[in-house]
């Protein structure tokens, strides 16, 4: 610091000081700005480190839930969370009546007493069951035999036991003929039966045996060469593969008609799944395909499709639903979202809510209040469609407009709140509800139609018989042996919707396609169900009507609950 004493008297010499300490302080003035800048960068970074710490921890805490915490999505009721004040816009809640429920739950609760009062079974088996009766005698005194024994009684202990599947060969012979009456005529011989294979030598069970342990149990043909090994026949991995192929080719007709069946609806639920695809000779060696499945509830068509494409451009649906007019109801893929208008409005699309749901409920630690609220919500739009679905369409369409479009305003009223206003947008309750902002017009499109469902659970359950085969055959082929499998898979997955024997089915299929004789309509899933009613799994109808029941159960006790209480 100067001190008056070091101020020259030369005026020049004062004016060159000056300039020097005016250049000194544009210095300094300039490293102030930078160290400022630099703090300014440094606190951004520590922000974003913060923001991106915080993003981890929720990454993982989210992978250890999907390890270890539970599957199921069931949210807890918390108290007052059904109480939100939207204000003097706030629709009025209907409740909904519940005398039905009060019913079914005191039928259900007697049921569930009559089958813990019913005596313990005594292991017997069914009936049809061949029985090999082996007689075990005591130890007798020496001397005594058993004539010479009063029997009481005996005591019958059935054990099940199992046997391993043989292969037989069918030998059929063609015996030739010379009719010496009449010399005239040739040698007479009857015609070849029809085979798989012209020439081949395997029967239609074989092959419905391995179209069932690959597509059903998910067992890939690798794996099938050593049971079969074991049964004494030692098959070439082609030539399950052809065996394979000549089944895709001949059910093919049968799949044109159960699209044509889809195609036909007003309805269709779709989703998708990836798979790898080999392509040998291109670079990369293998690409990352689509499986397409295409699931109508309607009446005459309960039926599944599935197509096969090289990648998930929407070039793939669009050619499938060119002659679709109707409700496509998936996930809010661009490609369903943008197809009303490319289809000229001949398509709607219906988003899924359980999607929706599921970005909420995924968010529900960070942002408890709020997800509290939207996940109440939603649970009673499912309650109301619990219901809804014991309805025909028009009683139907009646309680979602009495029922479900109050709550459905009440949910866009959280969407806009001033809740919703101080979320970060990249935080997962901030996105989730961009989500469900962008898209809500497709998600209460099922208000409008009875018909469309509120989610596309269906499909995307129907679809993880792809996602669990894939983890054992890993990949197709080639983009034939991608196609093939959707034709298999299709015919596979609509005889299970109606709980046939698989094998059965695809075994009378196989034979009556390949006579070229046969009418189609007759080989429809649900046609052939009702001609070969032996043929019929009713233990998965038993078993899908007692988890039905169970959840009707708990949801008509929390209606009841939130009525009575």
């Amino acid at each position: 610091m100067l001190e008056p004493s070091d101020i020259p008297d030369d005026l020049e010499t004062c004016q060159q000081l000056l300039r020097e300490l005016s250049d000194a302080y544009a210095r300094l003035q300039e490293v102030y700005e930078e160290l400022l800048a630099t703090c300014t960068s440094i606190q951004d970074a520590q922000l974003k480190l913060e923001q991106e710490k915080e993003r981890l921890e929720l990454t993982i805490q989210e992978l250890m839930r999907r390890l270890y915490g539970r599957r199921t999505e069931r949210h807890a009721d918390s108290p007052g969370q059904m109480a939100l004040d939207f204000g003097d816009d706030a629709p009025i809640e209907v409740l909904p009546d519940v005398t039905a429920d009060e019913k079914f739950v005191a039928e259900y609760e007697e049921k569930r007493r009559r089958r813990r009062r019913r005596k313990p079974r005594t292991g017997r088996f069914p009936e049809h069951l061949e029985r090999r009766v082996e007689r075990i005698e005591p130890t007798l005194p020496d001397g005594v035999q058993p004539a010479d024994c009063q029997v009481l009684g005996v005591d019958v202990v059935e054990i099940l036991e199992f046997e391993r599947p043989r292969l037989w060969v069918h030998c059929l012979e063609y015996p030739k003929y010379k009719i010496p009456s009449q010399p005239e005529l040739q040698i007479v011989q009857a015609p070849r039966q029809v085979s798989l294979i012209p020439g081949g030598s395997f029967g239609f069970g074989l092959a419905a045996e391995v179209l069932f342990s690959k597509f059903a149990l998910h067992v890939p043909l690798y794996r099938q060469q050593d049971p079969f090994a074991q049964l004494g026949w030692s098959p070439n991995r082609s030539t399950l593969c052809q065996i394979v192929s000549t089944c895709a080719d001949l059910l093919l007709p049968l799949v044109s008609l159960l699209t044509e069946r889809v195609l036909a609806a007003a309805v269709i639920n779709t989703d998708d799944t990836p798979v790898t695809l080999l392509t040998r000779g291109e670079d990369p060696a293998s690409r990352q395909a689509r499986l397409w499945i295409y699931r109508s509830n309607a009446a005459h068509a309960q039926y599944d499709v599935f197509a096969f494409t090289d990648s998930r451009a929407r070039a793939g649906p669009d050619a499938f639903l060119q002659d679709f007019s109707g409700t496509l109801c998936g996930d809010c893929y661009s490609g369903y979202v943008n197809i009303e208008q490319v289809s000229g409005g001949r398509i709607a699309f219906s988003a899924c809510n359980a999607h929706a749901r599921r970005y909420v409920f995924n968010a529900r630690e960070q942002h408890p209040e709020l997800s509290s609220q939207i996940l109440a919500l939603y649970r009673a739009l499912y309650d109301i469609e619990e219901r809804g679905r014991r309805l025909d369409e028009v009683a139907r369409l009646l309680v979602r407009r009495r029922e479900s479009v109050p709550l459905m305003k009440q949910l866009r009223l959280l969407l806009d709140g001033p809740a919703a206003q101080t979320l970060l947008p990249k935080s997962k309750l901030g996105a989730a509800l961009a989500y469900m902002r962008n898209h809500w017009e497709a998600l209460k499109r099922f208000l409008s139609d009875a018909r469309v469902p509120i989610d596309n659970n269906d499909a995307e359950r129907d679809l993880r018989r792809v996602a669990v085969g894939r983890r054992s055959w890993l990949f197709v082929g080639s983009r034939n042996g991608g196609e093939r499998t959707a034709v298999i898979l299709s015919v596979i997955a609509s005889a299970h919707r109606h709980d046939l024997d698989v094998w059965a089915y695809l075994r009378d299929v196989l034979e009556r396609l390949a006579k070229r004789d046969c009418d189609l309509e007759q080989l429809l899933p649900d046609v052939w169900k009702a001609n070969h009613p032996d043929q019929v799994r009713t233990f998965r109808e038993e078993e899908r009507q007692q988890r039905t029941d169970d959840r009707r159960y708990r949801r008509a006790q929390r209606r009841i609950e939130r009525v009575r209480g």
